[in-house]
């Protein structure tokens, strides 16, 4: 089993559940030039 059937197969379980499928995002949003952490 590949990679890929591996995580279509994970997907396809949770959607059959009622779980919704929605695309993945960079954790670091795209052109961001500040601070990612800030302390107080």
């Amino acid at each position: 089993m590949t990679s890929s059937e591996i995580r279509k197969s994970f997907l396809d379980f949770f959607a059959q559940r009622g779980h919704r499928i929605v695309p993945s995002t960079p954790v670091i949003p795209h052109g961001e030039l500040g601070m990612l952490f800030t302390r107080k």
